[in-house]
């Protein structure tokens, strides 16, 4: 058997066997370790603060949309067929302006007949003055042609005071039914509120005086901070929220679950973007959110702390929290 050929060069074998078996695994610089060492107690200490002193908070969020005062909802007092819109969103108009008028043929045939039998009664006075039966029959038909002309004048939907045409929400050809929205008059605004639907689980952390913070759909950069005025004393469902918000408005946004109203005001019916002005209109809508929860991180991460600190300080760390969530 021949010997075999080593794979390595003569010259680098006897090299390798001069050197010894020495060697060192890890050269250690005793200044970087001590750097190093500063540093990570500096951040474990840095850590440590933050996580004892930092707070976070947990917020009730949903969607929230805006009420002009002075808007008033004109609706119909009875079924019909709408003849005649008169008016356009932007129009103003002066108390008494006609709006719409309804189709109005039996009231119109009603007055016609009672005014021709009025007049024929009264010329029958004229030539029998002393005749009682005529005078009573004139008194009885003046009633019935009276009655009739204030049923013609139902039929045409009039301003009930001076304003700007907003919302018209019907056309010639439309029929209506008792209590149907026609048209909204907007007076001039003095004030604006917020309405919020929060989630109603957060209803007993909720108080009037709570900060709102409401960004308009459109205008995210824009946040308007408020002040809670009013809190909704019931949690109601889906349904009696979108009756309350109103037909159109409950289908610009969803409504999930079991809500609570909360209102807030606004300081003044306009606001201002990179120097712009904008004027709030009814039906903005957007998102608002109240925190109602304040508390330390270290909470967060060991949640039995929270009743270990509040039964060793007596109750000291729940009245900061709520001093700590009115603020």
């Amino acid at each position: 058997m021949s010997k075999p050929v080593p794979i390595f060069r003569r010259e680098a074998i006897e090299h390798r066997r001069a050197r010894g078996m020495q060697a060192e695994l890890v050269v250690l610089d005793a200044a970087a370790t001590s750097w190093g060492f500063r540093l990570l107690c500096a951040g474990m200490l840095a850590l440590l603060a933050f996580v004892t002193l930092g707070r976070v908070s947990e917020y009730a969020a949903g969607p929230a949309f805006v009420q002009l005062d002075g808007r008033t909802p004109l609706t119909a007092e009875a079924a019909g067929l709408v003849s005649a819109v008169a008016v356009k969103p932007g129009d103003h108009v002066q108390q008494g302006d006609e709006l719409v008028r309804f189709s109005a043929e039996e009231e119109a045939s009603e007055l016609q007949a009672a005014t021709v039998e009025f007049d024929s009664q009264l010329a029958k006075l004229l030539l029998q003055p002393d005749d009682p039966a005529t005078r009573e029959a004139l008194v009885s038909l003046r009633s019935r042609r009276d009655l009739a002309q204030q049923r013609r004048n139902r039929r045409v939907l009039r301003a009930p005071q001076a304003g700007i045409i907003g919302d018209v929400r019907v056309r010639p050809g439309q029929v209506v039914e008792p209590g149907m929205r026609l048209i909204d008059l907007q007076a001039t605004a003095t004030a604006a509120t917020v309405t919020a639907l929060l989630p109603g689980r957060y209803r007993p952390l909720l108080r009037a005086g709570d900060r709102l913070r409401f960004q308009v759909d459109g205008f995210h950069h824009l946040a308007h901070e408020l002040v809670v005025s009013r809190v909704g004393e019931q949690i109601v469902g889906p349904s009696e929220a979108a009756r309350f918000v109103g037909r159109d408005l409950a289908d610009a946004f969803s409504i999930t679950g079991p809500v609570v109203l909360v209102e807030a005001s606004l300081p003044t019916t306009r606001f201002a973007l990179d120097g712009q002005p904008y004027d709030f209109a009814s039906g903005m809508y957007g998102q608002a959110e109240v925190a109602v929860r304040n508390e330390p991180i270290a909470y967060t991460f060991v949640p039995s702390l929270k009743p270990w600190v509040e039964r060793v300080t007596g109750g000291d760390a729940r009245i900061e929290a709520e001093l700590s969530h009115a603020r």
